[in-house]
């Protein structure tokens, strides 16, 4: 493992699979690497643009003629600048973050999805290069269209494929979708359908289904109930690697369970299934109770979120009603205590990972789960910002 003597920040850029041309590195004022859950990674980097030579090969690259005959912007030697279409949009750019003179770690794959130049009063013209990573592709677009009973899983992987990305989709949400799907075929229940959703938002619906997250890792798209850290990468300690740090307790966190009521259409009965969280024992409580015995429910778990009606057309529908509380429970509770902080730059603090805090008190320092993180490299160095969460239900 890469011990980061943090006194020599360093990074590489590739396009296209070649590193990008070493004037052209030199240039570069400033990079920013954004990354967080159920959204695309995003990198920002900003680059001096002299003489014009960088947006001169860019709009060539792109198959534009942009300047005039005769017109020159002074001597242009071989290796100055970037190759023709260095710039252009979906090229594939790479990103490794660290210290010399340690092993770079890779931190981002994806495309160029844009370009800004700057021309400004009396300074030197600049370049700023945008690149999302593969996610950004289920993005694009809006569609209509249903999928009869497929299983869910069999739906993300056919998303994922048609934006040319390999699906990696967790066992027991296979297995799951799978009975679910077979459950509302025989019932007649109805199946899933893409609602003038981009694919983004149609991925995003089917993880809530299933208490579970979604992500890409190069061209890998991950759809998963089990993230990968369960145990802290590193630890930060304030006055020493954490530059500070500031927790946030919100009483959103308080609701102390999630319940829905189910109508069954055939009979004039309905039911309220509710999920609460006991904190003295540290499970989670399962109460099934008649629709007229609901008060007793809010007695027993305190005060719940929001009681929704929801027709059962068949057991299907129970079994994703309850997974849709589960992790509406899990996100309020998770989201009770929060913070934001920053470090040294460590190329490990990545959305999803596990980091301890540590030398704030006992109230707040402990295990904490990396919801988003910012590295940026610029002429004060490399720092990196976060955003973390308390998670009281894994």
């Amino acid at each position: 493992m890469a011990t980061y003597p943090q006194y020599a920040p360093d990074f590489r850029i590739q396009i296209n699979d070649q590193d990008m041309p070493g004037q052209v590195r030199t240039a570069v004022t400033s990079l920013r690497y954004e990354d967080g859950r159920d959204a695309a990674d995003r990198v920002e980097i900003s680059i001096a643009n002299p003489n014009l030579q960088l947006l001169k090969n860019h709009i060539r690259g792109l198959g534009f003629h942009p300047f005039p005959s005769g017109l020159s912007l002074g001597p242009v030697r071989v290796g100055d600048v970037a190759p023709t279409g260095t710039f252009d949009i979906d090229n594939r750019l790479t990103l490794l973050v660290g210290y010399a003179p340690s092993p770079l770690e890779k931190m981002f794959a994806g495309e160029i999805t844009g370009v800004t130049v700057n021309f400004p009063n009396g300074g030197m013209p600049a370049m700023t290069v945008v690149a999302h990573d593969y996610l950004n592709r289920l993005q694009r677009g809006k569609y209509a269209r249903g999928f009869g009973f497929l299983p869910d899983a069999l739906i993300a992987a056919i998303l994922g494929a048609e934006n040319l990305l390999l699906p990696a989709i967790d066992p027991t949400i296979i297995a799951g979708s799978t009975a679910i799907a077979a459950v509302n075929f025989v019932f007649g229940g109805s199946g899933r359908k893409q609602r003038g959703q981009s694919d983004f938002e149609l991925l995003q619906e089917i993880a809530a289904t299933y208490d579970a997250d979604f992500w890409v890792d190069g061209s890998v798209l991950y759809l998963s109930r089990f993230l990968k850290d369960y145990t802290p990468r590193m630890t930060f300690t304030w006055g020493q690697n954490l530059l500070e740090f500031s927790p946030k307790v919100s009483t959103i966190g308080q609701v102390a369970g999630v319940a829905m009521r189910f109508v069954l259409r055939e009979i004039p009965l309905d039911f309220l299934v509710a999920v609460g969280y006991d904190f003295d024992r540290e499970s989670i409580v399962i109460s099934v109770v008649p629709g007229a015995a609901a008060a007793s429910t809010r007695s027993l778990l305190g005060s719940l979120l929001e009681i929704i009606d929801q027709p059962i057309g068949s057991p299907a529908d129970i079994t994703n009603s309850a997974l849709v509380i589960a992790h509406e429970l899990r996100e309020k509770l998770n989201n009770r205590l929060t913070g934001t902080g920053s470090c040294v730059g460590d190329p490990r603090v990545r959305a999803g990972a596990m980091i301890r805090i540590a030398g704030i008190g006992p109230d707040f320092s402990g295990d904490y789960r990396v919801v988003s993180a910012t590295h940026s490299i610029d002429g004060s160095g490399y720092r990196t910002n976060f955003e973390v969460r308390k998670e009281i239900i894994p």
